[in-house]
């Protein structure tokens, strides 16, 4: 069985996400029994983003952000205490990293950083890094970013950084900031990164045929976008590649919770974006990423209908509707739709692939498991995961025979404007009736029963 994972159910802003958030606290809380309390610390918070010591690390940022302008990495790395051997290493790689990719825009914000004095330390956080690639949403309006904290101590006259420290699914707690996640491979993973068309490829030292995949993406992201038309998408994608394992699970803290299935093999992650002065943009996903793991998980792996799957998410991402929750941005449209398109969007000239879900669904229909409407939401991920992807990609699949691809394609694009509000199921719903009726022709009731007699009679 092949599993990805759509990371936009589990949103990246603000920490952690709601479903996220609520387990990593569970955890982080057990972790803590027995553990001594930590000695109180008197500290000093200065809000005022034009003091002196915020002023002194604005300079520092500057100077950050012209040297990756300028490929001069001994400017990069100039304000770091220089007896700090780790943090140098460590910056060095984020550096190279960072060159290798082009951004529209990367700077910092500091407009809700404060500090706190700790003996001779000044940690300031939030501190908002702006990483808006060319292959995010382009406008001034809003882009992806990271959240850090940066502790710098005097030295020399100075001022020096002595850590950075980036939000994550293992920090989260310590740091104690809203903002959105600093968890992308740069942060902790030498790469290598090359570009090919409108697909950027990042593999780490485990992926030595970079440009086989590289090949690849480039050819399945033109089918899709050729799907998909002239809808709603970002400019580009990048997708990260791996076989190990561990960093697969550590790239945007895939693997930090107790409810990873070690299945996954794709992730997509849509990005909330900051307006300028780093509040939450809630109107629409600001980027995405795709996360690979190329060892799969069985006999059956297919890292390049992975890619695939997952593309289709991309792609597809930015006209998907969202709605803004205590963990930031989430995707409220059904997860039938979501993850049943792609899996369509698989199987689209590719007639074995069709076959394999056509057999899916035959044996879920004669083990008496079709209700007869596509799964719900809240259950999709459960232990019929395989049937639920696979009966959701039979919708498509019935209005492509029916009315054909662009019908199905409308389809798709006009269900993933409208969310789910309540736990309610949009197949349910007088919006759902209006869809089936402009697009199929036929009342949303009826278009359910035929579709039904369709998975029944094994037709897809």
């Amino acid at each position: 069985m092949r599993t990805h994972l759509d990371l936009d159910t589990q949103s990246r802003d603000g920490g952690v996400s709601v479903s996220r958030r609520a387990v990593l606290l569970a955890g982080l809380a057990a972790a803590g029994c027995g553990q001594a309390e930590r000695p109180t610390i008197k500290v000093i918070r200065h809000q005022s983003s034009t003091d002196p010591q915020t002023q002194a690390l604005r300079e520092i940022l500057d100077r950050r952000v012209n040297a990756l302008r300028n490929d001069d990495e001994r400017t990069f790395l100039a304000d770091i205490d220089d007896r700090n051997r780790r943090l140098i290493s460590e910056q060095k790689m984020v550096f190279a990293n960072l060159r290798q990719l082009e951004f529209t825009r990367f700077d910092y914000v500091l407009d809700r950083t404060s500090h706190a004095e700790e003996g001779r330390l000044l940690r300031f956080d939030p501190v908002i890094q702006i990483t808006q690639l060319v292959t995010d949403v382009q406008t001034d309006g809003f882009a992806p970013a990271e959240t850090f904290q940066y502790t710098l101590v005097p030295r020399h006259d100075k001022l020096a950084i002595v850590e950075i420290k980036g939000l994550d699914a293992h920090t989260a707690e310590e740091l104690g900031v809203n903002g959105p996640m600093a968890d992308a491979p740069w942060n902790y993973t030498p790469l290598h990164i090359i570009r090919a068309g409108k697909v950027w490829i990042a593999g780490d030292g485990s992926v030595t045929d970079l440009e086989q995949y590289a090949d690849a993406a480039r050819t399945h992201l033109r089918d899709i976008e050729a799907i998909w038309g002239d809808r709603l998408t970002f400019p580009g994608h990048i997708l990260f590649l791996t076989k190990n394992t561990q960093n697969f699970k550590n790239w945007y803290s895939i693997g930090a919770y107790d409810n990873f299935d070690p299945r996954v093999e794709g992730a997509q992650i849509p990005l909330q974006g900051v307006r300028k002065n780093g509040e939450a943009y809630s109107g629409q996903y600001a980027g995405a990423r795709i996360v690979v793991n190329l060892r799969g998980s069985g006999p059956w792996s297919d890292p390049e209908l992975v890619m695939r799957h997952e593309l289709a998410h991309a792609v597809t991402a930015r006209a998907t509707s969202v709605e803004a929750g205590f963990g930031g941005l989430v995707t409220a449209a059904p997860r039938w739709a979501i993850e049943g398109f792609a899996r369509w969007v698989e199987t689209v000239g590719s007639p074995s692939r069709m076959a394999d879900l056509r057999f899916v669904v035959r044996v879920a229909v004669l083990d008496g498991r079709f209700s007869g409407k596509p799964p719900e939401s809240d259950a999709f991920y459960g232990e019929n995961v395989a049937f639920n992807y696979d009966l959701g990609a039979s919708v498509f699949a019935y209005v492509d025979k029916v009315k054909g691809q662009n019908a199905a394609v409308e389809f798709y694009a006009s269900v993933i404007e409208h969310g789910e509000i309540g736990g309610a199921s949009l197949v349910e719903t007088p919006t759902f009736d209006g869809i089936c009726r402009r697009v199929v022709g036929v009342r949303g009731r009826a278009f359910l029963q035929r579709w039904a007699a369709f998975v029944r009679g094994g037709a897809i």
